[in-house]
């Protein structure tokens, strides 16, 4: 009780205070079955943070696996992939696929991660 008393009473929640919101929160919550996805905004805002994160991961394994490919090339080849990885957006990483580990040269393997047809050089 007198945890909640003080964080109800801070004009700026700290980090403290907000971890026994939290928990506190958690307790009761369990108790009475309730949880944060039967709010429509929490449900739609941790989707969306599951979402997001999700996006990022599979960007930075995709990037990760262009990068691997690229260590069959030259070092030319390393670095405009580098560049390319920069600015690609997870899609266009999901779009190139595994298929990057069939490219024979350093020019069908850049050529797959801008969007482009491999086999037009």
């Amino acid at each position: 009780a007198a945890e909640i008393h003080a964080a109800l009473n801070e004009w700026t929640l700290s980090e403290r205070t907000s971890a026994v919101l939290e928990r506190v929160g958690t307790v009761l919550g369990e108790r009475e079955g309730t949880g944060p996805d039967q709010d429509p905004l929490l449900r739609s805002q941790r989707r969306r943070g599951i979402e997001i994160g999700m996006e990022r991961a599979r960007a930075e394994e995709r990037a990760r696996l262009c990068r691997l490919a690229a260590l069959r090339f030259d070092d030319d080849t390393a670095q405009r992939l580098a560049a390319l990885l920069d600015q690609a957006k997870p899609e266009r990483l999901e779009q190139a696929g595994l298929g990057m580990f069939e490219c024979k040269t350093g020019a069908e393997l850049l050529a797959r991660v801008a969007g482009q047809d491999p086999g037009r050089g």
